[in-house]
C-alpha cells in the first residue's frame, strides 16, 4: 500500500517553499532543494531562506511555526542522493523546458523506484518535458499545479500524462483531497491547463484595455477587483503575488504553444512588462 512519509521539493522559490510548507502543514517530512548561490558560504542558502520567507509572509506558509521543523533545506549540489528515500518528488523550478528537464535527467538517476514524480509547471506541456523518458519513469510521472499561496488557494490541477499509470493519478488526487485539503481538479495535458489558459487571456485583455484606455495601474486594478467579484490582489497586484518572471515566462510559453489560436497575440505581454 503506497504511503507518503517524505517529499523532495525542488527549487525554492516562491512556489517550491510554500508547497514544502503545505507538506509539513499536513505533517509530512520534507527535503527542500535549491541552487548553491555563488559567493554564499552556507551552501543551503537558497533553501533556507525559502523556509524563512514562508515564515514570514503575511498570512504565513506555515500552520505554526514549529511546523518548520519538518522542512529539511539542502542543494542541487550536495544533496541529490537524498531524493532516494522520498515517496514523492515534486519539481518546482524556473518554468523553462530546459531547466526542467535537466533537473529531471538528474531525479531519474537518484529517485526510489517507486516514487511519484510531479512537476508544478504552470503549463508547459507533460508530453514535451518527459519526452525521451523511460516508460518507467513516465508511468509515475504527472502534473500537480499548486497555486499561490499553496496553504490558501484550494485548487490543484493534476493532470495525467499519456502514460501515466492510473493508479498514481488517483493516489495523488485523493491525497491532495484528504490530505492537504485541496479541491483537485483533473486536467488534459493541453497548454497552461484550465486555470492558467483562463487567467492568461484574461490578464492580457486587462493589459490590452489599461493600454488602449490609458488606465493607470491603480484605475486597473479600481476596476478588476471586487467591482466586478474577483479578491483585492485584482490584476496587477496579482502579478506582484505571481511574480511578474514568473507571469512573462507564462505567457510566452502558452505564445509559443499555440500557433493555430485566433487569439495568440494577444498572450504576448506588453513591452512595459518585459521591461520590467
Amino acid at each position: 500500500m503506497r504511503t507518503v512519509r517524505r517529499v523532495a521539493v525542488l527549487g525554492a522559490g516562491t512556489m517550491g517553499s510554500r508547497i514544502a510548507a503545505h507538506f509539513a502543514n499536513a505533517g509530512v517530512e520534507a527535503l527542500l532543494l535549491d541552487m548553491v548561490l555563488p559567493g554564499q558560504g552556507n551552501r543551503n542558502f537558497a533553501a533556507m531562506r525559502g523556509i524563512d520567507a514562508a515564515l514570514k509572509q503575511k498570512p504565513g506558509g506555515f500552520f505554526t511555526d514549529a511546523a518548520a521543523r519538518l522542512v529539511t533545506p539542502g542543494n542541487f549540489e550536495d544533496d541529490f542522493s537524498r531524493l532516494g528515500n522520498c515517496d514523492w518528488v515534486i519539481e518546482a523550478v524556473t518554468e523553462n523546458l530546459d531547466i526542467k528537464r535537466a533537473i529531471w535527467f538528474r531525479v531519474e538517476q537518484a529517485r526510489h523506484p517507486d516514487a511519484i514524480l510531479s512537476t508544478n509547471t504552470s503549463g508547459l506541456p507533460l508530453a514535451r518535458i518527459s519526452e525521451g523518458f523511460p516508460d518507467s519513469f513516465r508511468r509515475n510521472f504527472l502534473g500537480t499545479h499548486f497555486f499561490n499561496p499553496p496553504r490558501y488557494l484550494h485548487l490543484v490541477e493534476v493532470i495525467p500524462g499519456a502514460n501515466t499509470d492510473p493508479e498514481i493519478v488517483a493516489y495523488v488526487s485523493g491525497f491532495c483531497d484528504k490530505r492537504l485539503g485541496k479541491g483537485v481538479v483533473l486536467c488534459k495535458d493541453t497548454p497552461n491547463f484550465i486555470a492558467n489558459r483562463i487567467g492568461s487571456l484574461f490578464g492580457a485583455t486587462v493589459y490590452k484595455t489599461m493600454i488602449d484606455g490609458g488606465y493607470t495601474v491603480e484605475e486597473a486594478d479600481a476596476l478588476t477587483g471586487p467591482l466586478i467579484g474577483l479578491p483585492n490582489s485584482a490584476s496587477l497586484r496579482l502579478v506582484d503575488i505571481i511574480g511578474l518572471d514568473i507571469w512573462v515566462l507564462v505567457a510566452r510559453n502558452l505564445y509559443d504553444a499555440i500557433p493555430e489560436d485566433l487569439w495568440r497575440e494577444r498572450f504576448l505581454p506588453p513591452d512595459f512588462v518585459t521591461r520590467m
